[in-house]
């Protein structure tokens, strides 16, 4: 899997065109993302609100950063590609998920 097949969004984007799950509960839609700052993943995480993961993300995810980003009908899905994706990029942000046996902690 490439980024060419992910959405590609700023900060700001993501807020606006997501706007609409602020509110929402029980979605069933679950977002893999990877955020990059200057050119480098600094972190690769999955949510079912887009939204608010990403309100929260302020100190890794600034208006210069790009977010990319894929949406799934299942988690299992989400929680592999985001296994997969850490140990790809090696996120700053994801240390603690970096080390072998620390990933085996996700589904596989």
């Amino acid at each position: 899997m490439v980024l060419s097949e992910f959405l590609k969004y700023s900060r700001g984007e993501v807020l606006k065109e997501y706007k609409a799950l602020r509110y929402m509960k029980g979605n069933n839609s679950h977002f893999l993302y990877l955020i990059f700052t200057a050119g480098d993943c600094v972190y690769v995480g999955e949510t079912s609100n887009i939204f608010w993961r990403i309100m929260k993300h302020k100190a890794k995810c600034n208006n210069d950063s790009e977010v990319y980003l894929q949406e799934h009908p299942e988690k299992r899905t989400v929680l592999i590609l985001e296994k997969h994706f850490i140990r790809v990029f090696k996120p700053k942000f994801n240390k603690r998920y970096c080390q072998a046996s620390q990933l085996e902690l996700f589904i596989a």
